[in-house]
């Protein structure tokens, strides 16, 4: 019961930080890229930059996929939602911005589920107080007397941590603070970098794309002569000119997750990603701790015998 409130909480998360991240990114999901304005230019069409309407069905099957989909579902929700004329491909800059935007839900939700956690529960075990070992959170009550379906983020004020806390010393308050910011920061510079140093996402998307056995235009590229634009001066249009552009195939869904099961399976497992990376960064600076305790230990009994030989030296 309480894994199951704990799911439908996370699923929660997830559709208000789908929300947000749609309307961060509006003008991403409206923008019309430059290949379809070159493609709109070789059939004699003018179309603007944005597109003023987005397709309501395609927007609630991303909220669909996130209320009770896989992160493959979630990646194909945004694909659709990004195909503005509906033939199932993308350009290479769309394909990126898909990627991008089926991750960011997932970060800011655990980053808030984190929070939460934090808020509920003390980050040492000294914070427990006189709880020990019979705390909910650590297994030892039955958890199916415990409803945290009532739990939201305005509820878990600072009262709670006034509750934990109000029973400690002040140096293990001020501890426990320092070690919940640790946590909060150590995790938000973990969603920052893992997909973008350590999983390297922009080389394998480019190598996805180039690796992709793409039926649009016989995966070949398509060099093409296109009416001036009015970029290039009302005189340039009055006169006739051309100007060279290149058009990139393009790319669907099930040629670019055919190559990315094979050489980028962690967008299969975002979340699963970022707490695997999470707490390697925390055993990293648990680590670096531990050492520098070490190297301060060592230097304060070499500067204690080299003082206590000088003593001696002065002495006689």
């Amino acid at each position: 019961k309480a894994f199951s409130s704990s799911i439908q909480l996370y699923r929660a998360l997830l559709l208000r930080a789908t929300a947000q991240t749609m309307l961060e990114n509006w003008s991403v999901l409206t923008a019309v890229t430059s290949g379809d304005v070159d493609r709109a230019a070789v059939a004699k069409l003018v179309v603007s930059t944005q597109r003023h309407t987005i397709n309501v069905n395609k927007i609630r099957d991303v909220f669909k996929a996130y209320a009770v989909g896989k992160n493959e579902d979630m990646v194909q929700a945004w694909w659709c939602l990004l195909d503005a004329d509906g033939d199932g491909m993308l350009d290479e800059e769309e394909m990126g911005h898909v990627v991008s935007l089926a991750m960011r839900p997932v970060h800011l939700a655990l980053g808030e589920l984190l929070g939460m956690a934090l808020e509920v529960c003390p980050a040492r075990r000294v914070g427990l107080g006189t709880m020990g070992k019979n705390a909910w959170f650590l297994g030892s009550e039955d958890v199916e007397n415990i409803n945290i379906s009532t739990l939201t983020h305005d509820s878990l004020s600072q009262e709670n941590d006034t509750a934990i806390t109000n029973n400690l010393s002040w140096k293990n308050r001020r501890a426990e603070l320092r070690a919940k910011k640790f946590l909060i920061k150590t995790f938000h510079g973990t969603i920052a970098t893992h997909f973008r140093d350590q999983v390297e996402t922009p080389h394998r998307l480019r190598c996805i794309y180039a690796w992709a056995e793409k039926s649009h235009q016989n995966n070949k590229i398509d060099s093409i002569l296109v009416d001036a634009s009015e970029e290039w001066g009302a005189a340039a249009s009055i006169m006739g000119r051309k100007r060279y552009v290149e058009l990139m195939p393009k790319i669907s869904f099930n040629e670019f997750q055919e190559v990315q099961k094979k050489h980028f399976p962690h967008l299969d497992r975002v979340g699963e990603e970022i707490l695997m990376s999470f707490k390697e960064d925390i055993w990293v600076a648990q680590g670096k701790g531990r050492q520098n305790n070490e190297l301060r230990r060592d230097c304060f009994l070499f500067l204690l015998g080299v003082g206590l030989v000088d003593l001696g030296i002065g002495v006689v």
